[in-house]
C-alpha cells in the first residue's frame, strides 16, 4: 500500500470496527496496523477484511496476524504449521509404504535435516510403533516450527554434532548441582 491508500485503509478499518462491539481505534493504532500491512496491496486487504467479516470467527477486532494469514492463504502461501503437518505426513507415508528398508531422499530441506539429525531415519522407521505415531507428529511439528524459526532467525540448525555444539557455544556452562551440564 502508498501513502494515498491511507484514507481507505481507514474506512476499511472502522467499517469492520463497526462489526464487533467494543472495538476502538485510535489514531496511533490505525498507524500502525497501516504500517504492518504495508507490504501488501489495498485489494489483498479489502479481500482479508471481508472474508475476515464473513468467516466471524473473532469476538474482538481481528489482530494484523489474522489479516497477514488470510492474505497469505488467499495467494496459496502455507502457514508454517501446515507446511510441518505435510511435512510430517510425507514421512509417515514413506513409513507405510518402505519402512525402514529404504532410506528417504525428502525434497523439503527441514524435513531432511530433522530425519537425518533429530530423528535417524533408519533407526527411528525400526523402532516407531503405529500407536506412536500420532504422538511423533505433533513433536515433529513442533521441532519443525522451531527449526524454520531459527532459519528465519539466521540460523541454520544441521542436529546431531551441530545442534549440540550451537548449544553448548550459547549456553556455555550452566550450573547444577553437582557440576555443570557441559565442562
Amino acid at each position: 500500500m502508498t501513502n494515498q491508500d491511507l484514507s481507505r485503509f481507514t474506512e476499511i478499518m472502522m467499517g469492520m470496527a463497526e462489526n464487533y462491539s467494543g472495538a476502538q481505534l485510535t489514531k496511533n493504532g490505525l498507524k500502525l496496523r497501516f504500517e504492518a500491512l504495508r507490504d501488501y496491496s489495498m485489494d489483498q486487504v479489502t479481500r482479508a477484511a471481508v472474508q475476515l467479516m464473513k468467516e466471524h470467527r473473532f469476538n474482538s477486532m481481528p489482530t494484523i496476524g489474522d489479516f497477514v494469514a488470510v492474505m497469505d492463504q488467499q495467494i496459496g502461501k502455507l502457514r508454517i504449521e501446515d507446511k510441518a503437518e505435510l511435512e510430517a505426513g510425507v514421512v509417515i507415508e514413506h513409513l507405510h509404504r518402505y519402512g525402514s528398508s529404504v532410506n528417504p531422499m525428502f525434497e523439503d530441506k527441514i524435513t531432511s535435516q530433522l530425519m537425518a539429525g533429530v530423528w535417524r531415519y533408519s533407526a527411528w522407521a525400526r523402532q516407531v510403533k503405529e500407536d506412536e505415531l500420532k504422538w511423533w507428529k505433533q513433536e515433529f511439528t513442533r521441532a519443525y516450527k522451531a527449526h524454520a524459526a531459527g532459519i528465519d532467525a539466521g540460523y541454520f540448525l544441521h542436529g546431531g554434532d551441530a545442534l549440540t555444539g550451537l548449544v553448548k557455544t550459547t549456553v556455555k556452562r550452566l550450573p547444577v548441582q553437582g557440576g555443570t551440564y557441559f565442562a
